[in-house]
């Protein structure tokens, strides 16, 4: 059985291919579908059924003869598609089209600057002509953010993790979860943060979000919960080790409010005076040290009011005077 093509197949393909291929180029510079990987793909197809057919058939230069194309002849011609269409698949890999990358980079660098009003308004212009665009929902969220413009940064983050790419789903739902605490709605938070955790949320993260959850689960007065946390981020010796430390003193305070009988009392009490040591401890600047002291030994104003239930007992005292002398 033969299959017989129609003498223009292979023109018409030809045309075809090329055409995708252009628009491919253009998609990847100015973005006008987004979907470059997707032309390039058809332009590959349609050249690759060329060669095929040359192959199989052979092409008619002329009506009285007929060329057939050699193995060798075939095989290079396909080594030349595929490494085109390898360079143009690398390229194109990343939709993001080159213009809205060269704004999107204006606006992280006055952000960064801390100009947020400024990167705000750049990223506003991407987000007028790219609404669809992961990386422009996600840094309208994050100035939004930064502007305290919390219930904005909310919808654009949600609007985000619908185009979410599944290696960066994890960091949507976080920074989703960060949003909604700071909306006062920490039982949200805790959902969000603990479906990042689910979706291939890197280990470096996980001190952060520890540290994150512990705020979370502190306003939801869950002490337990949240000390768990905030002790796999001081035990960690990282970023906010002195301050989770610290953080671990006053949900025990809380407890200590909570408790019914003396016994169970001074042991919560012995125990936030120690991680209050610890967070002394864990201080690296003399800034962050007398920022603590202020807040036990300071001026009524300055005093924690989470550590009040601490202040009468014996073994808060005896620190008092370690962090006056110390």
């Amino acid at each position: 059985m033969q299959i017989t093509w129609p003498r223009r197949t292979p023109v018409v393909l030809c045309a075809a291919g090329g055409f995708f291929a252009f628009l491919a180029v253009v998609d990847k510079w100015l973005g006008l579908v987004q979907h470059p990987l997707h032309l390039a793909t058809l332009a590959y197809a349609s050249l690759f059924c060329v060669i095929a057919w040359a192959f199989a058939r052979g092409i008619h230069l002329q009506p009285t003869r007929l060329v057939r194309l050699s193995g060798y002849g075939a095989i290079l011609i396909l080594n030349i598609l595929t490494a085109t269409y390898v360079f143009a698949w690398r390229v194109s890999a990343d939709p993001t089209p080159l213009v809205l990358q060269k704004q999107l980079e204006k606006g992280d660098q006055l952000l960064a600057e801390g100009q947020k009003l400024d990167a705000l308004i750049v990223y506003r212009q991407a987000y007028r002509r790219f609404p669809n665009s992961y990386r422009v929902l996600m840094r309208m969220g994050a100035a939004a953010y930064q502007n305290d413009d919390y219930e904005r940064a909310a919808k654009y983050y949600a609007d985000a993790l619908d185009l979410s790419p599944n290696e960066s789903r994890w960091r949507t739902l976080n920074d989703l979860g960060q949003t909604y605490w700071k909306l006062h709605r920490p039982e949200d938070a805790v959902e969000y943060y603990q479906q990042a955790a689910k979706a291939g949320m890197p280990g470096t993260e996980r001190v952060e979000w520890h540290y994150r959850l512990g705020w979370a689960y502190f306003d939801l007065r869950d002490y337990d919960a949240a000390i768990e946390h905030y002790r796999a981020v001081g035990d960690a010796g990282q970023k906010y080790a002195a301050a989770s430390y610290y953080n671990v003193a006053c949900a025990l305070a809380q407890k200590v409010r909570l408790a019914r009988g003396e016994a169970q009392r001074a042991a919560l009490t012995r125990e936030a005076v120690e991680s209050l040591r610890l967070s002394w401890q864990a201080i690296t600047t003399a800034e962050e040290r007398d920022e603590l002291r202020k807040g036990l030994v300071g001026a009524p104003e300055d005093l924690d009011p989470e550590l009040e239930p601490l202040r009468s007992s014996t073994a808060f005292q005896e620190l008092l005077k370690e962090f006056q002398t110390g």
